[in-house]
């Protein structure tokens, strides 16, 4: 598994023969990774410099790049379509998906972050009843979830999860702002990864706000909220500080190294979402849903 290298402090990052140099302005301590070993670099720090040459290495090197604005949210993620030969055929195919194959990924897609809640809940100690009623919910889930199961299953949950008076979508309180960092770090790397793999992110099978260019990103996602909700329920509430900070960012981002089971197999978060991707456009490609492959918590794991 590569690295995801959060870029904090006053940096000039340059290139070595194979690899980055990252030198602290200040302390000039410097630093160096291979270009083999960084799978994002995301920074953090409006104070930070980079020379023409290491975006040139991204690119060569399928090496994302990722921008946060002065409140620490990401704002740009620079990727490469250059020597995606497939990126046309890919294009075409994502265009003409069929409703058919499109709802049906999306049932499977909702039932997973569904279970995924409920396990959280069972994880945290929630009482039965809860973690039930969600599961339950999973067996009327249709095709295009045309009762909108999620939104119902949603409210319940982080009611559960947070709190009775917890309300999703504000920004000041700790919760929030945990959970938007963290789905804003998973959204941009599976944004990353769809354009690698050739699709538009912007064109969802749910999703299809025209103001959103996050659509299918929003779409893949879903079963992987439920991994950084219980993050910051675990790691970043204890701390009971008033706002998120410096160091509840970084370590939000370490909710990549958390595993899963994945198609039978226990994967580092990062990596099952590169697998997600791939069967997603393989189910895609086929006029399949059946390829799909979504992650679950490791049973009794923590």
């Amino acid at each position: 598994m590569k690295n995801i290298v959060y870029v904090e402090n006053k940096y000039f990052v340059a290139v070595t023969h194979n690899g980055f140099k990252l030198t602290n302005i200040e302390t000039k301590e410097k630093h160096y990774l291979s270009f083999e070993d960084v799978e994002i670099l995301i920074f953090d720090n409006s104070q930070c410099y980079l020379s023409a040459k290491v975006i040139e290495k991204c690119a060569d090197n399928k090496i994302g790049l990722l921008f946060c604005d002065r409140g620490h949210s990401p704002l740009s993620v620079l990727e490469s379509v250059y020597g995606q030969q497939n990126r046309f055929e890919r294009l075409k195919c994502q265009l003409s998906a069929s409703s058919k194959v499109k709802g049906r990924l999306w049932r499977k897609i909702v039932i997973s972050k569904i279970i995924n809640q409920a396990v959280c809940l069972e994880k945290i100690g929630a009482e039965k009843e809860s973690t039930e009623v969600l599961k339950s919910m999973t067996k009327t889930v249709t095709d295009h979830d045309v009762h909108n199961n999620e939104a119902c299953a949603a409210r319940l949950y982080f009611k559960k999860l947070f709190g009775g008076d917890f309300k999703r979508g504000r920004t000041t309180d700790l919760e929030n702002a945990g959970l938007n960092y963290g789905y804003a770090i998973l959204r941009a790397l599976i944004r990353r990864n769809l354009v690698l793999k050739g699709f538009e992110p912007s064109i969802g099978i749910h999703h299809a706000s025209t103001e959103n260019p996050f659509n299918l990103s929003d779409d893949i996602i879903e079963p992987y909220r439920p991994f950084v909700d219980y993050y910051v329920f675990k790691n970043i509430l204890p701390t009971k500080h008033e706002t998120l900070e410096s160091d509840d960012r970084k370590n939000i981002i370490k909710v990549l190294l958390n595993k899963c089971v994945i198609d039978n197999h226990v994967m580092y978060l990062q990596d099952a979402i590169e697998l997600t991707i791939d069967s997603f456009v393989s189910s895609i490609e086929a006029g399949s849903s059946g390829r799909i492959k979504l992650p679950t918590f490791i049973e009794g794991g923590d």
